[in-house]
């Protein structure tokens, strides 16, 4: 008997002992039951339960398996109380976050029961209520309060992130020191920090401090760490000085991890597609596929004001059709009349309006300028356009053979996977648990109806560029294509980039951009301080012995600009001539109303090429902007291109009368 109750003594013994070590390392949390953290996007997975030896075993994860991967310091909301910072599992098992610490040099908290699968981030905030307000989603724990009952909260609670600068400390249990950030006057000498502080960047005022989300630098294949963590600024994308890798930023509701990869495509039998030229054949054809819509048409653009577009779409959405349009709300110049108006007759038909603004209650826009130029037809067919839907770049008069616009390009082609991923794009941007989605109201003295007597535009009999393209091509020889967006692979992973890297002895690239800057960063730099990553890789494909000839506008230029076109000539030759290479930069204008095309064609061996994009040669457009890219291989589109950009090349600049309004750039 005594030997019995010596068993159950050590029994209970062991179990109370077990229970004890358990509360000491946070693992019993009254009223909590632990939940996977959802990444960005994912819906939020169910509870598990932890028997005591396999949360013993995650216990035991080595402290380098999670990473500081974001944090806002200068948030959004009143009071920052929107900031915070996320960790991700970079192991290859799962991480129990329970009893892991994060110090703020003031104040220390200890996160709550969270479990995260390899790869998964779970972000942790201020107050969970202000987060999802700013981000349109809910965090996965909140550490100041209780804002919202359904997500976890940790044991204390941080200061506020200084916007001047600190540091964030990450330990794993067993005071180990898993992982730092210093940032802008915050103390470099912690452990675990080396070097200089990170700072935002903020090459211009396009680049806002305020809502900067600092991000480490990621494989977009894997969603992993790109770098080993060396615990400096070079591993993070403010921080790190590689112009194409670094030098970024992110801003709340950026989905820079489910757009990390292009769309990319590659049929094993040829597919056919639809090439457009403005301004000689765009209208029609773009007007009759928004014509043949059965069941959706979802359109975001820059602007849209075309008349005979306008009622394409408003007669669509009468008939039954769903029609739904995403509008920049605030273009430079301001919002026209001309786009109340379109608005209006499309919300009085039916359709959905929105505008993306910064003018309404405390909306703060996700980017400088929704400037893609894109629609999706009944959720198969993608049409994609370096011009947007105006009389100025699509005029209707081209049946004279007579007419005057802006020179650029659209492309139509029906696949799944194309149409699909601008759906996606459309779907995240135009999400109304965003504060700058505003709908179209009839009152509103901005988002509302013209002003009464208003008379919509008409492009009337316009003259003086006679008609080059009368047909659209339809070409039959598609064999690959990729779909890319700025912000997020606009730059790396770039198949514009990827393309331009490939030319070399033999291979030609010629190019039609508005504008393309010789230099990024801030106004007073220069090439070899902030290169234009674009400009610089065409200067390279002619450096490895390609044909390079670059096509930019005389139009909008204004020639004392610093990063004018005009200069952007000058460097380009100056180092063309200088090295010996076969690389030619003009301007020109050659359809009238200027040059607004945003085109690459490359003939890369036996492969061809053509790249049409809304994306501009600024900085911004490729790393703020929202834009769209088309990257097609096919030798009649490549074909069909060559011969615009030859006439452009030689026709200069056509000196006509332009309507005073076609004068405020777009």
């Amino acid at each position: 008997m005594s030997s019995g109750g010596d068993l159950v003594k050590k029994r209970l013994a062991s179990a109370l002992l077990l229970f004890l070590l358990l509360i000491a390392g946070g693992w019993l949390t009254a009223g909590r039951t632990p939940t996977f953290a959802a990444s960005p996007g994912a819906a939020p997975a169910p509870p598990q339960l932890y028997l005591p030896m396999t949360a013993y075993a995650w216990r035991q994860a080595e402290s380098n398996q999670a990473l500081l991967v974001r944090f806002v310091p200068d948030g959004l909301a009143l009071r920052d109380a929107d900031e915070g910072f996320a960790l991700q599992n970079v192991g290859k098992t799962s991480l129990f976050l329970g009893g892991w610490r994060v110090n703020d040099g003031v104040a220390s908290m200890v996160l709550p029961d969270l479990l995260l699968q390899p790869g998964q981030i779970a972000w942790c905030v201020r107050e969970a209520a202000a987060f999802e307000a700013i981000w349109a989603r809910k965090p996965d724990c909140e550490y100041h309060g209780d804002t919202d009952p359904a997500i976890p909260n940790a044991i204390g609670s941080l200061s506020n992130f200084n916007n001047a600068g600190g540091q964030i400390q990450l330990f794993a249990p067993g005071h180990i020191l898993a992982d730092a950030i210093v940032y802008e006057d915050g103390d470099v000498t912690i452990d675990g920090w080396s070097g200089d502080a990170l700072r935002p960047y903020q090459p211009s005022n396009s680049f806002a401090s305020q809502g900067q989300v600092y991000y480490r630098l990621f494989d977009p294949a894997t969603l992993l760490p790109a770098l080993p963590d060396s615990d400096t600024a070079a591993d993070w994308a403010q921080g790190n000085r590689d112009p194409i890798l670094g030098r970024r930023t992110a801003y709340p509701g950026w989905e820079i991890r489910g757009l990390a990869r292009p769309a990319r495509v590659a049929w094993s039998q040829p597919q056919s597609a639809r090439i457009l030229v403005a301004p000689d054949n765009a209208f029609a054809a773009i007007r009759d596929l928004f014509a043949s819509a059965q069941t959706t048409i979802t359109l975001e653009t820059y602007e849209l004001t075309h008349p005979g577009l306008v009622d394409a779409l408003a007669q669509r959405a009468r008939a039954g059709v769903s029609v739904q349009v995403l509008l920049e709300g605030g273009p430079v110049g301001g919002l026209t009349d001309d786009a109340r108006w379109a608005a209006q007759q499309l919300s009085q038909a039916g359709a959905q309006v929105h505008f993306m603004v910064n003018d309404v209650d405390d909306a703060h826009d996700r980017y400088p300028y929704q400037h893609s130029k894109f629609a999706v037809i009944d959720g198969e067919t993608l049409l994609l356009s370096t011009e947007n839907f105006k009389p100025s770049s699509m005029p209707d008069d081209t049946a004279d053979g007579d007419t005057l616009g802006r020179r650029g390009y659209a492309a139509i082609i029906r696949d799944a996977t194309l149409a699909g991923r601008a759906a996606l794009v459309f779907s995240l941007d135009d999400d109304p648990a965003h504060d700058d989605i505003f709908a179209w109201r009839e009152e509103h003295p901005v988002y509302g109806a013209p002003p009464e007597g208003y008379m919509p535009p008409s492009s009337g009999n316009l003259q003086g560029y006679p008609v080059r393209h009368p047909r659209p091509l339809d070409l039959d020889d598609a064999t690959a294509a990729a779909l890319f967006t700025s912000p997020e692979t606009s730059l790396h992973p770039s198949p514009l980039l990827d393309l331009i890297d490939r030319a070399g002895p033999g291979d030609v690239i010629l190019t039609q951009q508005l504008y393309e800057h010789p230099y990024w960063g801030a106004v007073d730099s220069n090439p070899a301080d902030d290169p234009n990553v674009r400009l610089q890789a065409l200067i390279g494909a002619a450096r490895r012995g390609a044909t390079v000839r670059i096509l930019l506008d005389s139009f909008f230029d204004f020639s004392y600009n610093a990063r004018s076109n005009l200069n952007t000539v000058r460097y380009v030759n100056s180092v063309a001539q200088t090295e010996r290479l076969d690389l030619i930069a003009r301007r020109g204008n050659p359809a009238g109303a200027g040059l607004h095309a945003k085109l690459h064609l490359l003939a890369l061996g036996d492969e061809r090429w053509a790249v049409l994009a809304s994306m501009n040669g600024s900085e911004a457009s490729n790393k703020l902007n929202r834009e769209m890219g088309l990257a097609l291989q096919s030798r009649q589109a490549y074909d069909y291109l060559k011969a615009v950009f030859d006439g452009d090349w030689q026709a200069g600049a056509l000196q006509v009368p332009v309507p005073a309004d076609w004068r405020r750039p777009d």
